[in-house]
């Protein structure tokens, strides 16, 4: 290959009585041409990469850190170059444990973005590493033009790329750290890293690409009663009414997705792992204190995303409607479509009885929304009278109504119309008092409204408005059209 080497020569920090390292350029590429440094590894293998850099001042420096790091890595026994972020995330892949559903997303995330860390040595990769990972993230999808088979949409809209956002979450961005992280832990557990780097998890301390980043919540919000009743309203009639389907897998879909939303709804579970990996030997019941002739019907919950970090089994009670629910869904499982009879059966199974992958249904659920609020749209156009059309797929301040937004939904209901103290709501939705007070702070206040807009200091002299102020109050909202 040396025939093919121009203007190579022995950079002078090569200090080694038989050269170590050769900078050259290659005779096949267009001018200006890019640097290349070879450097000879203590095994007399070598290794060669682009500086990709055409100035021969900086393309040195750049060469000299490099050689720098290739000593440093010898010294501490490592092979530079064989522990790229790439090999050692492949061995990481094939040796981790991880369920299908997570191993799809973990995969899908490396190959779309996290392949930008392949050629860096792990013990190269740090803060500012990651830092400048953002700044090549956040601009991902400004320019990128989409692939054939990344818009080849199937005809049940199966297919193609999900997630185009220009505008990445902090929560997505956390997701990518988190799998980054996974992966140099890994290697630090098999000494191939010394040390596993510390990387803040907070995008606000990016101040470079902060604006950049949606950092409010992207799902979830609680929905607003009249949408709520609308989409039941929809799925009620779409699930059971309509459901005329002649495809077993298509009209069990619609038959579960309606189920799903309203077991998990009147029992607080998460509609994700929580919910999916429910079988129904985990039903469980206790007699009630208040009525000995009732039971209480409970899920102890086993295999969800919090007892996948350590934490205990909990326990999810059914409302008296959530149980009514859960019988009618095992009995259409039973009558219609043969499952659901043995109690090591997944509750909310596929039609074959295996395990469902949540984004089967909440896909489902947003395509549902979507088409929903496409058709609803097309008649306010052609009413008569033309009313604004009030959409189902995202809430007044624009956040996708998701799956994840009817536990939401719940526990404001809980905190406003109950009068349960927030920390039984905690204990039932089995969260912290901390993430509620975060989260429904505000509904709180609401729920509360009267102590809240209580300003007095002697809170014995409760400051009450006159009848004569209220007139005037209401006269003038009248008056300023308000």
């Amino acid at each position: 290959m040396s025939k093919y080497y121009v203007n190579k020569f022995k950079p002078q920090f090569d200090i080694e009585r038989k050269p170590r390292c050769l900078l050259y350029q290659i005779k096949t590429t267009k001018e200006p041409r890019s640097w290349y440094l070879r450097v000879r590894r203590k095994d007399g293998s070598y290794f060669n990469q682009s500086l990709e850099e055409t100035n021969r001042a900086d393309a040195l420096r750049l060469a000299q850190t490099l050689y720098i790091e290739i000593l440093t890595a010898e010294t501490s026994g490592i092979v530079y170059g064989k522990h790229t972020f790439k090999r050692l995330f492949e061995m990481w892949f094939k040796q981790h444990p991880l369920g299908e559903e997570r191993k799809r997303a973990v995969n899908s995330r490396y190959k779309r973005y996290l392949t930008w860390f392949d050629n860096y040595e792990v013990h190269n990769i740090n803060e500012i590493t990651f830092s400048k990972y953002l700044e090549w993230r956040v601009s991902y999808w400004d320019d990128y033009k989409l692939k054939p088979n990344e818009t080849n949409i199937g005809k049940h809209n199966r297919g193609g790329v999900y997630n185009i956002t220009k505008i990445p979450s902090a929560t997505s961005l956390k997701s990518e750290l988190q799998i980054l992280k996974q992966v140099l832990r890994w290697a630090s557990s098999r000494s191939l890293l010394d040390v596993v780097p510390v990387i803040n998890a907070d995008m606000n301390k990016y101040l470079t690409v902060k604006d950049k980043i949606n950092h409010k919540k992207s799902r979830g919000n609680p929905i607003p009663e009249g949408v709520s009743n609308r989409i039941m309203g929809k799925l009620s009639h779409w699930a059971l009414k309509d459901n005329t389907d002649n495809h077993p897998e298509h009209s069990y879909a619609r038959y579960r997705l309606y189920y799903f939303i309203l077991i998990t709804s009147n029992s607080l579970i998460r509609q994700g792992t929580e919910a999916t990996r429910l079988k129904w030997h985990d039903l469980g019941r206790v007699k009630s204190k208040l009525d000995k002739d009732t039971w209480l019907y409970y899920f102890e919950i086993k295999e969800g995303k919090k007892q996948r970090f350590g934490h205990d089994e909990t326990v999810k009670f059914l409302t008296p409607d959530g149980l009514v629910h859960l019988l009618k869904w095992r009995k259409i499982q039973q009558e219609k479509y043969g499952i659901g009879f043995d109690e090591a059966e997944y509750v909310f199974p596929q039609v074959d009885g295996g395990e469902t992958p949540t984004h089967y249904m909440s896909r489902l659920f947003r395509r549902l929304l979507l088409k929903w609020d496409e058709e609803g749209y097309a008649k306010a156009l052609t009413a008569r009278k033309h009313k604004k059309y009030i959409p189902l797929a995202v809430d007044k301040a624009g956040t996708n109504i998701t799956l994840y937004s009817w536990r939401h939904t719940k526990i404001s209901k809980l905190l406003i119309h109950s009068g349960k103290s927030i920390a039984e709501v905690s204990r039932m939705a089995d969260t912290s008092l901390q993430q509620l007070s975060k989260h429904y702070f505000k509904t709180q206040m609401l729920a509360d409204a009267d102590r809240y807009a209580d300003m007095s200091v002697n809170q014995n002299a409760v400051v009450r408005i006159s009848e004569e102020e209220k007139d005037w109050i209401a006269k003038t909202l009248e008056d300023l059209g308000m």
